[in-house]
């Protein structure tokens, strides 16, 4: 990131390559569409406010939190301006449609479905811990609040995914598969959306 900062484009061209696919993942499940403008947005972002990065930060945990910024200019933008509450507010309100990315099996639909009905900032919180396996504290420093609200956030956004699932499970062996091996199909979701951003 020094190299960058003081004007070394390849260096600026592998921070890009060893982060687009993170911020990829980032919006995927988020937007029916323009996924690649978003991404493109915030890599914009850090190269207009490079000088800005404080030195000691992790640059993957500053990227998404861009990427967190994007996403909400980009919620008002289809709420045509209107304040969005990514604490109540979902994906599947706010954009709904099906999502980008249709898991290979009915699980994954599920709790990509799931994800989207949460409030967009459980929604996020979650898939930085599934997908990018960050943990509370990293999720808090892109989110910008405290560590112990962060834990909280998690365990809410657990219980509202689960509540969400239950919904939308057309089995309850469905749902018990699901939520049983919940960290194996986000896994398995991450490998194929780092296929489909590949």
């Amino acid at each position: 990131m020094g190299q960058w900062r003081g004007g070394d484009n390849s260096a600026g061209a592998q921070l890009f390559d060893r982060h687009a696919d993170a911020v990829g993942r980032f919006f995927e499940n988020k937007v029916r569409s323009g996924t690649d403008d978003l991404i493109q947005q915030t890599f914009l972002r850090l190269v207009e406010g490079r000088e800005r990065i404080r030195d000691g930060v992790a640059f993957r945990g500053f990227v998404l939190g861009v990427a967190r910024n994007v996403l909400r200019e980009h919620l008002r933008r289809l709420t045509r301006g209107r304040e969005v509450d990514p604490e109540v507010e979902s994906m599947a309100e706010l954009a709904p449609g099906p999502s980008t990315l249709l898991g290979a099996c009915r699980e994954q639909r599920l709790l990509l479905e799931g994800l989207r009905r949460l409030p967009v900032e459980h929604q996020v919180a979650l898939e930085l811990y599934y997908w990018e396996g960050l943990n509370a504290a990293q999720i808090a420093e892109i989110m910008e609040i405290s560590h112990s609200a962060m834990r909280s956030r998690l365990t809410k956004a657990r219980a509202l995914l689960r509540q969400a699932m239950v919904q939308l499970a057309e089995s309850p062996q469905l749902l018990e598969s699901t939520v049983n091996g919940l960290d194996d199909w986000a896994s398995q979701l991450r490998q194929q959306l780092e296929q489909r951003l590949g």
